[in-house]
């Protein structure tokens, strides 16, 4: 998953002025949020289905049912549709159905954000287990994670 978010990172950069990385982008959010759910659920004793849709693996980690509080994903209604978003774009590019591949810097300026808050919460803020990321490891996903956000901050800029 630390690779996962460092990959996404260096594309998300190069995107802002390549268009070629934003579909690497959109996969990199999507997969690093899933990982973090994956993650959390394992070591929670939960079992993983073999073809879990896009956004299942983060509702199965928002339910106290499948992962106990207080390491329960807050997941609201408004982080799901956004989520979505992204899950649709990595479809779209992933399977594509003859038409131009497109992702607005709305959809990523508003999902990576999600992405971020997913991971940062099941494996930084709130862990079921404390030794999923060693220390070092933290400090670099939390700098990871701080980046992406600011990249996201300034696609949400409307200046």
């Amino acid at each position: 998953m630390l690779d996962t978010v460092g990959f996404t990172l260096s594309r998300f950069g190069l995107c802002v002025t390549e268009e070629v990385y934003d579909p690497w982008v959109v996969a990199g959010g999507v997969l690093m949020a899933q990982q973090a759910a994956v993650i959390s659920l394992r070591a929670a004793g939960d079992t993983i289905p073999a073809q879990a849709g896009g956004t299942e693996l983060l509702l199965r980690a928002a339910s106290k049912d499948r992962l106990p509080a207080p390491f329960t994903l807050p997941f609201s209604a408004a982080a799901r549709h956004e989520f979505e978003r992204l899950v649709e774009a990595r479809n779209a590019f992933m399977h594509p159905r003859g038409v131009t591949w497109y992702v607005s810097a709305d959809t990523l300026a508003r999902g990576m954000p999600v992405a971020t808050k997913v991971v940062r919460h099941l494996i930084l803020t709130q862990p079921i287990l404390n030794n999923l990321v060693s220390p070092s490891e933290q400090d670099r996903l939390r700098e990871d994670l701080k980046a992406i956000d600011a990249f996201a901050d300034f696609l949400n800029d409307p200046y």
